[in-house]
């Protein structure tokens, strides 16, 4: 939460899974966050079922939570992560689940792109920061080809000598 309030436009996504224990701490979680003026960009229910290699679903943490908290706290539910295992080896090795397939792997993506699509849109970079963000940008691409033309001198030399 410290980190949040430094940063302007902070806003929060809500991860929650489909137990009411879980939907109960998710809950104050928003409230602490509007509390500190933290807009609450949606709901994500994580672990919502497990789907069986033959395409059966099974809901061993219940259904509805996420839905049932996005109602109660006034927000959109984003969407729901499946039970997989890919989800947890993505974590452990670096390769997050997004890229790969199967239904884990398609609730990210339909996420990722609902946010950047409806509820959170890029930006435009103007003013100041943009300008900034310009100029640093600027200043690496300059310090890499002086490199390159510096490395590329050095090779000159070694190779006459």
């Amino acid at each position: 939460m410290g980190l949040a309030k430094m940063l302007p436009r902070a806003e929060m996504i809500i991860v929650t899974t489909p137990a009411l224990a879980a939907q109960k701490v998710a809950s104050r979680v928003a409230d602490m966050g509007r509390k500190n003026y933290l807009r609450i960009v949606g709901v994500i229910e994580n672990m919502t079922a497990f789907v069986a290699p033959d395409g059966s679903r099974h809901e061993l943490f219940g259904s509805g939570g996420g839905r049932q908290l996005a109602a109660e706290i006034g927000a959109p539910l984003l969407g729901s992560i499946p039970i997989e295992a890919a989800v947890s080896a993505g974590g452990d090795n670096g390769t997050p689940a997004v890229m790969g397939d199967g239904p884990a792997a398609e609730s990210f993506r339909a996420i990722a792109a609902s946010l950047v699509e409806e509820h959170v849109p890029p930006v435009e970079m103007a003013g100041c920061s943009a300008r900034m963000l310009d100029a640093a940008m600027a200043a690496l691409d300059a310090t890499d080809s002086n490199e390159a033309v510096s490395n590329e001198a050095v090779s000159d030399e070694e190779l006459a000598g």
